[in-house]
Parts: C-alpha cells; sequence; structure tokens
C-alpha cells in the first residue's frame, strides 16, 4: 500500500512536470505530495545562486511558523551542511542524527530552534551541472529505506530538469524576441536606404539634365540659358555644402512661425511683383518654434519658388498659411494655376517616409501625421519659358533640384516635406506642407 502511494506521487509530480510553465508550481507541488510520504517535519527547495556559491530557498512545505518570516533571508554556502554537500559532491547526503556528528555542530543550534535532527538532502542536477538541492527534515533520529531514497532521487531529478526546461523554454523566447527585434531593424534599414538612394538618383538626375544643357550642341542665343544654368548648379552646390550634417548643431532661436514665412515672402514679391501671394494669419495664439530661423527661412524661400512657377498663370496666385494641429505645426504654400509636381512613375505607390530615421522628432515617433502616399518630383515643363514671357525671370530661379533640397533641408530641422499633387494637368491647386512636430 505505501508503494502504491509513492508510485502515484511520482506520476502526478511527472504530471506537474509536463503542464509546468513555471518550476515553482512543480517544486511546491512535489513537496506537497513527497514530505509527508517520507514522515519528514518540513522540507525545503534551495536554488544555486548565478556564481555557484549559495544556496536560496524558492519552495518550502510546512517550514516551522514562527522562521517563516526569514526563510527568504536563508543561504546556505555550498559545501557547507548537508544541502550545500549534496551540492558541492552532487551526492544524496543523509544525516540519520545530526546531534550525533560532531563534525555538523554549528547546524546543531539551528536544528534545536527548528525541531529537526535528522536530514535527507539531494542534489537537483542537470547535463550542465548541479542548479540546486532539496533537503526533508525529520523530528526524530530517521533511517530511511532505499526505496525511500530512490523516490527522492526521483523526485530531485524531476525537479532539476523542469527548471532546466523551463530556462531553455525562456531562453528561447528571449532569443526569438531578439530575432525578430533584429529583423525589424534590418527591414527599416533597408527601407531607409531604399528611400535614401531614391533620394540621391533624384537630385544626381536633377544635375545630369543641367549639366547636359550645359555640354549639348550650343546655339549663340543659348549663351545666357548656359550661363544661368552655371549659376543655378553654382549655388545649389553651395546650398547642398553649407547644409549642416547630422553631427553639425544647428542654431536654436526661439522663432514665431509668422517671421519666416513673410521673410520668404517679402523677397518673392520683389522678384516677382506681377503674382499676387497672400499670407493666411491664424487670430489664435501660435506656439513659437525653437528652430534655425535662418535655414527655415531658405526651405521657405524655395518652396516658395516652386510655388510661384505653378501661379505663373493669368489667374493664377500664391497663398501662405499656418495650422496648428494636435502635436503638430504645418507651414503650407499653395498656389493656383499649373501643376508643378507629378509622381516619380506612374507604378510608384506605396507610402514613403520622407523623415530622418536619426532625428528624435520624426514620423516614426507618432509626433507627425502620415506621409504623403507617393514619391514627387518636379514637372520639367512647369520651368519652361518662352522670349518675351513675364514670368521668365521667376522660372529662371527654380530649378528641379530645389523639392530635393527643400526636403533636406526640412528634414534637417526636424520636420516633415507633405506633398499634393492631385491637380489635373491643366487646372487646379497643388500644395507644399512643412510639418514640425510642437515640443513642450
Amino acid at each position: 500500500m505505501h508503494e502504491a502511494r509513492e508510485l502515484l506521487a511520482v506520476r502526478e509530480v511527472a504530471h506537474a512536470f509536463l503542464l509546468a510553465e513555471q518550476p515553482g508550481d512543480v517544486q511546491q507541488f512535489a513537496l506537497d505530495r513527497v514530505t509527508p510520504l517520507l514522515g519528514a517535519q518540513f522540507s525545503l527547495v534551495m536554488q544555486l545562486s548565478s556564481d555557484g556559491e549559495l544556496l536560496r530557498p524558492v519552495a518550502q512545505h510546512e517550514w516551522p511558523a514562527p522562521y517563516r518570516a526569514w526563510i527568504g533571508a536563508l543561504r546556505v554556502r555550498v559545501g557547507d551542511g548537508p544541502s550545500g554537500i549534496a551540492v558541492a559532491e552532487r551526492r544524496l547526503v543523509e544525516v540519520v542524527d545530526l546531534f550525533a556528528q560532531p563534525e555538523l555542530e554549528t547546524w546543531h543550534e539551528v536544528a534545536r530552534e527548528l525541531g529537526f535532527r535528522s536530514i535527507l538532502a539531494a542534489p537537483l542536477e542537470t547535463a550542465d551541472g548541479p542548479i540546486g538541492a532539496v533537503a526533508f527534515y525529520f523530528a526524530d533520529p530517521t533511517q530511511l529505506s532505499e526505496d525511500q531514497r530512490t523516490l527522492v532521487r526521483l523526485v530531485a531529478d524531476q525537479l532539476a530538469a523542469v527548471t532546466d526546461k523551463v530556462r531553455r523554454v525562456d531562453a528561447l523566447r528571449r532569443a526569438n524576441a531578439a530575432l525578430a527585434d533584429a529583423n525589424a531593424q534590418l527591414e527599416e534599414q533597408a527601407r531607409e536606404w531604399s528611400q535614401r538612394a531614391r533620394q540621391r538618383a533624384r537630385q544626381e538626375q536633377a544635375m545630369v539634365e543641367a549639366l547636359q544643357r550645359l555640354t549639348g550642341p550650343m546655339d549663340p542665343r543659348d549663351v545666357q540659358d548656359r550661363l544661368r544654368a552655371v549659376r543655378t548648379l553654382a549655388e545649389h552646390a553651395a546650398r547642398l555644402l553649407a547644409l549642416p550634417g547630422p553631427a553639425t548643431p544647428l542654431r536654436a532661436d526661439e522663432v514665431d512661425p509668422r517671421t519666416p514665412l513673410r521673410t520668404a515672402l517679402e523677397r518673392w514679391r520683389v522678384r516677382a511683383p506681377m503674382l499676387p501671394m497672400h499670407l493666411v494669419e491664424p487670430t489664435v495664439l501660435l506656439p513659437t518654434m525653437v528652430t534655425d530661423a535662418a535655414l527655415l527661412t531658405e526651405a521657405l524661400e524655395l518652396t516658395l519658388g516652386l510655388a510661384a512657377c505653378g501661379a505663373c498663370t493669368a489667374d493664377g496666385e500664391v497663398q501662405l498659411a499656418i495650422q496648428v494641429e494636435r502635436g503638430f505645426l504645418a507651414l503650407s504654400v499653395t498656389w493656383r494655376g499649373q501643376p508643378v509636381l507629378e509622381p516619380v512613375s506612374a507604378t510608384e505607390t506605396g507610402h514613403v517616409a520622407w523623415s530622418d530615421p536619426d532625428h528624435p522628432n520624426r514620423a516614426a515617433s507618432g509626433q507627425l501625421p502620415p506621409d504623403s502616399p507617393r514619391i514627387l518630383q518636379v514637372r520639367p515643363e512647369a520651368l519652361e519659358w518662352a522670349a518675351g514671357s513675364p514670368y521668365a525671370t521667376v522660372k529662371q530661379a527654380v530649378a528641379t533640384i530645389d523639392l530635393p533640397l527643400v526636403r533636406a533641408m526640412v528634414q534637417r530641422l526636424g520636420g516633415d516635406l507633405r506633398l499634393d499633387a492631385e491637380a489635373g494637368p491643366d487646372a487646379g491647386s497643388q500644395e507644399i506642407r512643412l510639418v514640425f512636430p510642437i515640443t513642450a
């Protein structure tokens, strides 16, 4: 009958081992089942520290009530006492009568306080070595049978196996999570590289087109166009070289957003007095921007030039506006007349983030609104002009590379560029928005 109870306990512990997700569940279950079968007064499972020097309790059964409050502070050094010897020597340690063994005299006082005289301790071992110990404490001198020792060894093996299983599962989960993070980072990096490659290709194409105009067959009447193209290339090269890199700190001016808009507007009113240009200012109090005022003004001036090209029609006009949305500030330039922007290709779809992934206030952080759905470029025909045209000076001051240059400036300032190309080929309006997060 006694053997049947032991077999039942072993089967129950084995079943718990198969279902367990936490080692503590099986440890407690095993102590509660096996301790009464052995006739022990109380029991304890101890786990080995990461440095392999100390054992600390992780589960107990019927530990004396007056001492349960300090059980969490209990530590047993490996090699010290029955449990420490069991781990150090990786064997079953049986002490029939503690008080009959002088070499364990340092444990006599503890035994008197807790009320035990006999101990059976077994190491918890895995293929990588010991990971703890299980100990059973008896009130009277107790000589266990070989079957009982076998039961303790079997339970110790099960406890070690469940702990090892859970640790390996946790390690596998952590490895899978790290792999998923690494894959996500690689995918994001691939998207960023692809985006930057497309942007660079557009800039290089603009330069190539300008150089082709310089080096192609020359007619004497083309001299002024060639000189103008040379100046355009020089101006943009200077702007690109002057654009602060990621490691260069920007000025931190406290700017009223109306100020750079007004400055850019006044510059273009001088260049194109024939074009109606209006600034719509909100009546609400606007937040100030902490930014590089000069770089922002230059970006707005280039943006306004693109809009001015679009407004070069009989009834064309340009409108500048400031919008405050939840969490961001938008400086928009809208024009009525002819379209200036067009998709890079008819097959180009999908969302494209113009943002700099290294900047802390980018759209990826959720601080900016969703991006424009298509990659856009300046229509070459929008910059064409005829001799004697009243708009010749406007279009001569604008180049296809202005758009990627504006984008680079806005990104460096921590903002995003929003582009609208919904106008039809003959009429309508288009809009460019410079969007910046509002920081508290």
